[in-house]
């Protein structure tokens, strides 16, 4: 995100809705919905992907771009194939500053091949992902068949691709990954009253009367284990109108869940 804190749209869901702090919503009620509508904002945004700059724009922050995986073997088949998150080991040494695939891929967009992951830009091959159809027309054609030049892939489990063609080097992965799980790290005071840890906060020591969310009391250390929303700040606010219906519809308030309706007409856009 670029300014909004989740406390901050936890916030503006309480003032909406008319609650205070220690409201019928609690963080970890709150964290939940985020979480669920991240995912569907996520998928409404991907199922329209590449069709305005606006699209785009929303989804930048979970685009990664040339990932480096390495080519390997499989011992019993001979067969070659690239797995969706084997480091290679080109990063053993400290020289070398490659992205290595460590986040969960919900769609993989483009897969390059090369022999030099430090001259990507002037060796990489395009490997076509094939379905399995097409991968039966490829092997039977003369014109098409795998090559270096023209090498191609198709997915053999969920995790791992089986490539022909090539049977060394790299390849350079361009996907969508999920957007990461948000968490609502706080503690509480005699009164109920919640406050947020903030994401990367430094460690905090409890006063008396203060209780952690992780049960942590008076006296003792939290350092906060909060993870903000990802979303930019306008799609926040898109999945922010998302969540006050979820909330509404819970507590049985028309009102709001009507309002929130009117909001979603205005700002949310696939």
């Amino acid at each position: 995100m670029t300014s909004y804190t989740n406390d901050d749209l936890y916030q503006i869901l309480l003032h909406r809705i008319r609650k205070d702090r220690k409201g019928s919503i609690s963080p970890e009620e709150f964290e939940s919905f985020l979480n669920n509508r991240s995912m569907d904002y996520f998928n409404q945004q991907f199922r329209v992907e590449g069709t305005s700059k606006l699209n785009l724009d929303a989804l930048s922050p979970f685009m990664v771009t040339a990932d480096f995986v390495t080519v390997g073997q499989q011992a019993s088949t001979g067969q070659y194939y690239f797995s969706l998150y084997a480091a290679p080991a080109l990063w053993t040494t400290t020289a070398d500053v490659y992205f290595y695939t460590d986040y969960d891929i919900a769609h993989l967009i483009n897969v390059w091949h090369t022999t030099d992951p430090e001259a990507f830009n002037t060796t990489r091959v395009r490997v076509d992902v094939l379905s399995n159809t097409e991968l039966a027309d490829r092997f039977g054609n003369a014109i098409t068949g795998a090559s270096a030049a023209y090498p191609f892939c198709t997915m053999w489990d969920q995790d791992a691709y089986w490539i022909y063609g090539v049977t060394t080097g790299y390849v350079g992965l361009d996907y969508y990954r999920y957007p990461a799980a948000t968490y609502f790290d706080y503690y509480t005071d005699t009164v109920g009253n919640i406050t947020y840890l903030t994401d990367g906060q430094a460690a905090y020591t409890l006063t008396t009367g203060q209780i952690a969310r992780d049960e942590s009391v008076s006296g003792e250390s939290v350092t906060s284990a909060s993870v903000d929303l990802e979303w930019r700040d306008q799609d926040a606010m898109n999945i922010l109108d998302l969540v006050i219906s979820d909330v509404s519809i819970a507590l049985s308030d028309p009102s709001s869940y009507q309002a929130s309706l009117m909001e979603r007409q205005t700002n949310v856009k696939s």
